[in-house]
C-alpha cells in the first residue's frame, strides 16, 4: 500500500512541480519584458557628429557651418561660424521682400537702404537638450546660446544743404556680443542626412562701434555743423533713444554707435550630416 501511494503521488508531484516552473518563467519574462524594451531603444547606436550649413540664411548672403557633438545620449554642444561677404544689404532676396513690404509710399526707405553696403562674420556657440527616448540628436529641443558678431559698412550719406547736397562718406565697424534661446526640431531624413528646423529663438545683448566720415567741412558754419550732427544721431533710434553721438570737425565727422545687439532666429531650415 505504501509503494501504491508513493508511485501515484510521484506523478502528481512532478506535475505540480512542472506547473509551478511554467507559471514562474511565464512570470519572469513579464517582469522583463518592459525593462528590456525600454534599454533596447536608450542603447541604439547613433551618430555623435554632424556638420551642417544654413540654407535659410544664404537668402541674406550668409554662408556658414555648424560642428555639433554630442556630450552625453540627449545633450549636444555646438559651434558655428558664419560670415557675409560685402553686399548692398537692400539687394539681397530676403531684404527686397521686406522693404517691399515696409515701403512708406515715396520709395525714402529703399533709396536709403540701396547705398548701404556691409559686411560681416558671427561665432555661436550652443547647448541643446534633446526629447524624446532614442539617443542621439534627434527630436524636439531646447537650446541657449552665446553668439559674437562683428561688422563693417559703407554708407554715403547725402546732407541736404539750401543750395547743393554734400556727400559725407561714412565708413564703420562694430562689433556685439549676446546671449539666448532657441525652440527647433531635428530629424533624420535618411541614413545620414539631418534637417534642422529652427522654431523660433533670439538673442539679446549690446553692440558698440565707431564710425567716421572724412571729408572737408571746413566751409560749413555752426547751424550746418548741428543740422549734420542731428541728423547722423538721427539715423538710428530706438524706443526714442538715440544710439548716436556724433562729432562734427572740419576734416569730418566721427561717431561712437552703443546700441542693444538683438537678433532673431526662426524659419530656418539647415542641412547636415551625422556621423
Amino acid at each position: 500500500m505504501k509503494r501504491a501511494a508513493l508511485l501515484l503521488m510521484l506523478p502528481l508531484c512532478l506535475g505540480l512541480n512542472a506547473v509551478a516552473q511554467s507559471d514562474s518563467t511565464a512570470m519572469g519574462t513579464d517582469s522583463t519584458e518592459a525593462p528590456t524594451r525600454k534599454h533596447r531603444l536608450r542603447n541604439l547606436p547613433y551618430n555623435k557628429n554632424i556638420i551642417k550649413t544654413n540654407l535659410a540664411s544664404i537668402a541674406l548672403n550668409n554662408y556658414g557651418l555648424t560642428y555639433e557633438r554630442m556630450i552625453s545620449r540627449k545633450i549636444s554642444a555646438s559651434l558655428g561660424y558664419r560670415f557675409m561677404p560685402k553686399t548692398y544689404l537692400a539687394k539681397t532676396s530676403l531684404t527686397e521682400k521686406v522693404m517691399d513690404y515696409f515701403e512708406d509710399g515715396d520709395g525714402e526707405i529703399t533709396q536709403q537702404l540701396d547705398k548701404l553696403q556691409m559686411s560681416g562674420n558671427a561665432i555661436t556657440a550652443e547647448i541643446r537638450f534633446y526629447t524624446g527616448k532614442r539617443p542621439g540628436a534627434k527630436g524636439f529641443y531646447a537650446g541657449v546660446y552665446g553668439r559674437y558678431a562683428s561688422f563693417k559698412y559703407d554708407y554715403p550719406y547725402d546732407f541736404e544743404l539750401p543750395t547743393e547736397t554734400r556727400l559725407v562718406p561714412l565708413t564703420g565697424k562694430s562689433s556685439g556680443i549676446g546671449g539666448g534661446i532657441i525652440l527647433g526640431g531635428q530629424f533624420n531624413v535618411h541614413k545620414n542626412v539631418v534637417i534642422d528646423l529652427f522654431i523660433i529663438g533670439g538673442h539679446y545683448g549690446n553692440l558698440s562701434g565707431k564710425v567716421e566720415g572724412l571729408t572737408d567741412l571746413s566751409d560749413f558754419d555752426e547751424q550746418q555743423r548741428n543740422d549734420l550732427k542731428d541728423d547722423l544721431e538721427s539715423l538710428i533710434e530706438i524706443g526714442n533713444k538715440k544710439n548716436i553721438t556724433a562729432e562734427v570737425r572740419d576734416d569730418g565727422i566721427r561717431a561712437d554707435v552703443k546700441m542693444p545687439f538683438v537678433g532673431v532666429r526662426g524659419l530656418g531650415l539647415t542641412v547636415g550630416v551625422s556621423f
